[in-house]
């Protein structure tokens, strides 16, 4: 679904301080980077509440407030209501943003009223059922998804909560004499985890839930999230099925505001980030060579890369605990020549070099025990490889890897995912895809006694932590 918000600026009352209109303004407040980039960023953040979402929506839901001579926003409140859930969402996203362009008078920065429209727009969702606040879908008796009543044999139920997200237990029903029946059940895990959050300064950790429901099947997509104690969004993961991996994955800021999204489609991935702040950061485009700078801006809305051109400074990533930024040369769109890593102005983390867009030589703490890398990341490692694992499957898993749907096992892929650190210690296990509950039971007892065995991930020619997930083929014959 798609959200399009439209910006305007309308006078309103306010009171305290002298708080200015737009038409008493020499230079009126608007978005860092203008308003395309502000409506990205409330498309990205919005989450439609699910039972305005499935009626089919066109409509808007007016926010006044206050933009600071800081380029934050204050004194929000709802002009004009759609209902109470969608009011809600409105005043979180704009909260959220706090890269406002302020008012300008006499030269100096000053207080100024806004009004703005938020539009939420979704297609109608015919298989929510707002009786059982569920997701409800229905199949003949070759198990094809169908609408018509008369051809109802199954369904399944999947019950939502305000956003759309797993709830509770997942049912498989049959219709027997008029009447549903369970037939399977599902079960929704709610697991109690901590998480290790990064930001532009330092690490820190908090209480969060990951949250989890398949239909036990390969082929059905699924989706992972971790929320933090008070519902606001960490992480979120969709599997498209079909034993693949993540096809969209998100993580969150603690304000619960989009940092990063990577959408994968074959082989290739692209990013896009946001600055702690609201401001959107970079577009880029990875393949398993190059990387493409498409877009890129800095904090204050500044375009930095202008069709295909400039020098450009990216986000890219949490090292030692603190956000890097990396500085260099972008033509035709591809990274070139010498790029440079920092903390801050005085703090170097690594320097690279390239050619069109691909890394040629990297080196890590140069000036200071320097170390050379021609390989940006390389995945955590089983030690003894591939193939030594697939032995111990086939010793110590039962029936692996011969799958005979005959005995009611199914045919697909495993996906188990779980934390090395940079001592090659394993911790934080999840069956992220499971085959059936036997199989999945052994084969995370074993990955769990293979603690010990595994090469830490290399990032940038240093040993870090990460989370690694191990998709394990089941393939009947």
């Amino acid at each position: 679904m798609k959200n399009i918000a439209l910006f305007c600026l309308i006078s309103f009352s306010a009171f305290s301080q002298k708080v200015y209109q737009a038409n008493e303004v020499e230079k009126v407040a608007e978005p860092g980077g203008g308003i395309a980039l502000f409506n990205r960023f409330v498309t990205a953040n919005l989450r439609v509440p699910i039972h305005a979402a499935a009626k089919g929506l066109d409509a808007r839901v007016l926010v006044k407030g206050v933009v600071q001579t800081d380029g934050t926003i204050t004194s929000l409140e709802i002009a004009r209501s759609l209902d109470s859930l969608c009011d809600i969402e409105a005043l979180r996203v704009m909260d959220l943003y706090k890269a406002w362009k302020p008012a300008m008078v006499n030269g100096q920065p000053v207080q100024q009223a806004v009004v703005y429209p938020i539009a939420f727009r979704t297609a109608p969702i015919p298989s929510y059922d707002a009786t059982q606040s569920a997701m409800v879908e229905y199949f003949d008796k070759n198990q094809n998804m169908v609408s018509d009543e008369k051809k109802f044999k199954f369904r399944n139920v999947i019950p939502v909560d305000t956003y759309g997200d797993v709830r509770a237990d997942i049912l498989f029903q049959e219709k027997r004499g008029g009447e549903w029946k369970t037939v399977k059940t599902f079960p929704f895990q709610k697991e109690e985890i901590w998480v290790k959050l990064s930001g532009p300064v330092k690490m820190d950790s908090v209480q969060a839930y990951r949250i989890s429901a398949n239909m036990g099947n390969w082929e059905s997509p699924s989706e992972e999230i971790i929320t933090q104690a008070d519902g606001r969004l960490l992480s979120f993961t969709a599997y498209p099925g079909s034993g693949k991996l993540p096809s969209v994955s998100k993580t969150y800021y603690r304000s619960g505001m989009l940092r990063e999204e990577k959408i994968s489609s074959d082989s290739l991935t692209q990013i896009t980030s946001w600055y702690e702040n609201g401001q959107l950061g970079n577009v880029l485009l990875l393949d398993s060579k190059k990387v493409s700078v498409l877009e890129n801006w800095d904090m204050d809305g500044r375009i930095l890369v202008t069709k295909g051109s400039g020098t450009a400074r990216i986000q890219a990533g949490i090292y030692d605990g603190k956000m890097v930024f990396e500085e260099g040369l972008v033509v035709d769109g591809l990274k070139t020549g010498h790029w440079v890593g920092r903390h801050s102005i005085t703090d170097v983390v690594y320097e690279e070099d390239y050619q069109d867009g691909i890394l040629v030589r990297g080196i890590r703490n140069p000036g200071q025990q320097p170390v050379e890398y021609t390989v940006d990341a390389i995945p955590p490692k089983f030690r003894g490889g591939p193939k030594e694992f697939v032995k111990l499957l086939n010793k110590h898993v039962d029936i692996f890897p011969s799958m005979n749907p005959a005995n009611g096992i199914p045919r697909g892929k495993l996906l188990v995912s779980f934390i090395v650190d940079e001592r090659g210690k394993l911790s934080d296990y999840s069956l992220d895809r499971g085959v059936s509950k036997n199989v999945d039971r052994q084969v995370m007892d074993l990955v769990k006694e293979t603690n010990g065995g595994w090469d830490a991930a290399v990032k940038k020619g240093k040993k870090v932590t990460t989370r690694h997930t191990l998709p394990i083929d089941f393939i009947s014959r």
